[in-house]
């Protein structure tokens, strides 16, 4: 007995291979599109087995074969209108899923929907002359107004406009960084946007923000030595004296740099270095909070500065300026100290107590009378330390011969001629001569050596 399940039959309709289902007992057409299905009947006749199919020899697959028996014997069968409908339906449906999720916010009704370009923002200050502004922008790109605000995380962001309405068009919003007393680094905040009854609030913007120290500031730490930090658009965190009054600094923003020669101007028409030091009422900080206060206001840009003293608990305050022609200079205008003095040639009530300081990290703290102050470098200090060291080692030496010559003489009568007489007179000559060296010499160094409040060990400058 022949069965179908070993001899291939062909669509009468397309063609193509059938598929027999033996527990319906049919023949099926694999393609939709046709859906052609006959069924096995019955037939007699010679050459034919009883279920009706012809023998084909080989039966191999691909060779041409038909079952032929009457035509009777495979009626058609209706298509199969239920399995294509079914496989269309699933086609439709995937297709509409695919344009849903590409174009939903289209097909969203009556609803805002957030849109933000773009979506990270980056500021740099290499320079360290302050970060330019940036901005992003939102867009509505669904149906109603969207009515929009922006909130952050970072205190150094300053955003404009924090909220709007938007309909159509475009809203740009603009992002400065604050980036006053920030040390060097990297910064990151988050820019939250939030719509109301939009479908995709909240929306964030990534914001970042890199600080590299000013070429000024590298500058000066590479002259100053280790342990130096400069601040920008801070107030130092210290107390005028015991009585616990916070240090004030007043800034310009229109005061510059100026040259040398302006500064001293300014400071012997500024009468700060006049008023008396006052232990516990009046110190250190006082003068130099008042002296940047004023050079500010003059349209002289200035630093206040502290620098803690080795060994020391108690530091010392002065003042900074950047001028065009010596690059950073120091300047202490603590008032009236007698202690401050270490030496004088004259009167001490000529020294002048605006000073130019000399500042650097494991060196003795420097003073030199400002109108005596040829350089800032510490080395032209340490030159006119030695000068000073000279100029008082060879003033004990003529003392002690104005000594020598007063025992010999005072009250004496000497003979013109004798021994004591000649002696006397070498003297003398001596005498004069050393006080014409001494003239010279104070002549160069001033009248007054300052007193050094020990070895630097730490340097704050607040610009």
């Amino acid at each position: 007995m022949s069965d179908a399940r070993n001899h291939t039959f062909r669509c009468p309709r397309c063609g193509k291979e059938m598929s027999y289902d033996a527990g319906m007992d049919m023949l099926w057409c694999p393609d939709p599109e046709c859906g052609m299905a006959v069924r096995r009947t019955s037939t007699g006749g010679t050459g034919q087995d009883s279920a009706g199919y012809a023998s084909s020899g080989g039966g191999g697959r691909g060779s041409a074969r038909w079952p032929v028996e009457p035509e009777d014997a495979w009626p058609e069968e209706p298509p199969r209108r239920g399995r294509k409908a079914l496989i269309f339906l699933g086609a439709i449906a995937t297709v509409v899923a695919v344009l849903a999720m590409v174009y939903s916010p289209l097909l969203w009704p009556k609803r805002p929907v957030i849109s933000i370009s773009p979506d990270t923002v980056s500021f740099n200050d290499f320079s360290g002359d302050g970060a330019l502004p940036q901005a992003f922008a939102i867009q509505n790109d669904g149906k109603g107004a969207l009515e929009w605000s922006i909130d952050t995380d970072a205190s150094w962001l300053t955003i404009q406009p924090l909220t709007g309405t938007l309909e159509e068009g475009v809203q740009v919003v603009t992002l400065r960084a604050d980036i006053g007393g920030m040390a060097p680094g990297t910064y990151e905040a988050i820019c939250t946007v939030s719509g109301v009854r939009a479908y995709n609030t909240p929306q964030e913007v990534n914001i970042v923000l890199e600080l590299r120290e000013p070429p000024e500031a590298r500058a000066m730490k590479e002259m100053l030595g280790e342990n130096v930090e400069l601040f920008y658009g801070l107030q130092p965190p210290y107390v005028s004296g015991p009585t616990g009054t916070e240090i004030e600094l007043l800034d310009n923003d229109a005061a510059a740099d100026g040259t040398w020669d302006a500064l001293v101007q300014f400071l012997v028409e500024d009468y700060t270095d006049e008023s008396p030091y006052i232990e516990d009422l009046q110190m250190c900080g006082s003068f130099a909070e008042t002296l940047h206060n004023n050079a500010e206001a003059a349209g002289i840009r200035s630093a206040w500065v502290s620098i803690d003293i080795l060994g020391q608990e108690v530091g010392h305050a002065l003042n900074a300026f950047v001028t065009t022609d010596r690059g950073l200079v120091f300047v202490d205008c603590t008032g009236e100290d007698a202690s401050a003095v270490a030496a004088v040639g004259g009167d001490a009530g000529t020294c002048d107590y605006d000073k130019a300081a000399y500042v650097q990290v494991g060196k003795p703290y420097g003073l030199v009378s400002i109108e005596y102050a040829e350089s800032s470098s510490y080395v032209f200090y340490e030159r006119y330390l030695t000068a000073w060291e000279s100029y008082v080692a060879e003033l004990e030496d003529y003392n002690a011969l104005v000594d020598e010559y007063n025992t010999l003489v005072g009250g004496r009568t000497l003979v013109a001629g004798s021994a004591e007489a000649r002696r006397a007179q070498r003297l003398h000559g001596d005498i004069q001569s050393r006080r014409i060296e001494l003239e010279i010499q104070q002549e160069v160094i001033g009248q007054c050596q300052w007193t050094s409040v020990g070895t630097v060990e730490r340097i704050e400058i607040y610009w």
